[in-house]
């Protein structure tokens, strides 16, 4: 991988963590506050990989999340390569949809 791929990889990386944590609810905004701030310092610092276990953990513990914050986690953990994580994701959202859900990234990001 290229560097500018690699910066490329980072921003649609940052992007997905980004907008799931635009689709945040109210109720973790306001239970989570402490998590939140930990996210954004990774982000500031480019240490996205910190900052998508944050607000996977944020996620998970709210109870209150859409279906879109654990797919654009989803396709954070696939632009970072995150198979496993990509995968319980997944499952994850397969069993909240009541259908296979399989996570696939933009074409043109693969």
């Amino acid at each position: 991988m290229t560097e500018s791929e690699l910066v490329r990889s980072w921003k649609r990386t940052e992007a997905f963590l980004r907008d799931a944590r635009a689709h945040l609810s109210q109720i973790a905004e306001a239970e989570f506050v402490d998590s939140i701030a930990e996210f954004e310092k990774f982000i500031e610092h480019n240490e996205l990989g910190l900052a998508f276990d944050a607000l996977e953990s944020v996620a998970n513990e709210s109870q209150w999340e859409s279906q879109r914050v654990f797919e654009l986690l989803a396709l954070a953990a696939a632009s970072m390569g995150l198979k496993e994580r990509m995968r319980a994701l997944d499952e994850q959202l397969s069993k909240l949809k009541g259908w296979k859900y399989e996570t696939s990234l933009p074409p043109g990001d693969a």
